[in-house]
């Protein structure tokens, strides 16, 4: 059961953070300095929040890869973002957070093929449900098909470095997390994205922060950080195809409520089905 938990509350901060960027959207403010400070508030968390665990003990030299393997994440985080947003204007919102929630694909394959895990032939089924529903819930579908091939490969990189970004939570759970706390992991993921970040702002000349744009950020950090953390948690408790698929299914059926109830979204007949089939998925991979 406790399981379940960490993955509807690391939906929750999913949603959570949805909502707040779509309000820094409304509110006109520049979204690469909300996310900058964002990722110092996560990182700043991670690293003052302890560990509880007396025996642990860091060494360098054995989270040497552990720590390598998260400045990598931490660049994948920030670019993933900077081609969402290039996506965004090509493409359009839905159809560029349909390319992130599909690429479940690469860590929940990770996960039975890679680390063997067990499923059974029902969330198996779950599991093929979960991309049913996505696609059922996708806006403009046809879009895709009729942009030109430069707006197709920013959907290909993003499904890629979101896939990535999200499997490599799974490599961190099941090969680092003897040598380094996830705490420490996302709180080095959280500093290379903000070094990324901060040097983009500086070359870009663009440190004017607004109030505003401050207290968003920090808002934004803290769920960011236990989105990744509670993900964590769960992926040690459960199978990572069904974490995974529950966490994004649960995620984008979140977005769609608060879509419809705060900022008046109206959901097409074919996304009402792709609720229901979501409602569908849910059970079989309870």
């Amino acid at each position: 059961m406790t399981g379940w938990l960490y993955i509807l509350s690391s939906a929750v901060c999913s949603v959570i953070i949805a909502h707040l960027l779509k309000t820094a959207e409304f509110k006109k403010l520049n979204t690469v300095r909300v996310l900058t400070v964002n990722y110092i508030t996560a990182a700043a968390i991670a690293f003052l929040t302890p560990t509880y665990d007396a025996d642990f003990d860091f060494k360098f030299a054995d989270a040497s890869g552990a720590l390598i393997l998260a400045v990598i994440v931490g660049l994948i985080f920030i670019i993933n973002f900077f081609i969402f947003s290039k996506s965004v204007d090509k493409n359009g919102i839905g159809i560029s957070v349909a390319a992130m929630r599909v690429s479940l694909i690469i860590p929940v394959f990770l996960s039975i093929f890679w680390y063997l895990e067990k499923v059974s032939a029902v969330q198996w089924v779950g599991v093929f449900t979960v991309f049913i529903a996505l696609y059922l819930l996708l806006p403009n579908k046809r879009k895709m098909l009729k942009e030109p091939l430069s707006a197709a490969w920013l959907l290909v990189l993003l499904f890629i470095g979101t896939g990535l970004g999200d499997a490599s939570l799974k490599v961190f759970e099941e090969d680092f997390m003897s040598v380094i706390t996830k705490e420490q992991f996302m709180g080095t993921v959280f500093i290379s994205s903000f070094v990324v970040g901060s040097s983009i702002i500086l070359f870009q000349k663009k440190w004017q922060f607004s109030k505003a744009e401050i207290i968003l950020g920090i808002a934004v950090g803290i769920p960011n950080l236990y989105s990744a953390i509670f993900l964590i948690n769960a992926l040690e408790l459960l199978s990572g195809a069904i974490v995974y698929s529950m966490v994004n299914i649960l995620a984008v059926l979140g977005a769609t409520l608060v879509g419809i109830l705060r900022w008046g979204d109206i959901l097409t007949k074919v996304q009402w089905a792709g609720v229901l089939v979501t409602l569908i998925s849910i059970l079989l991979l309870l």
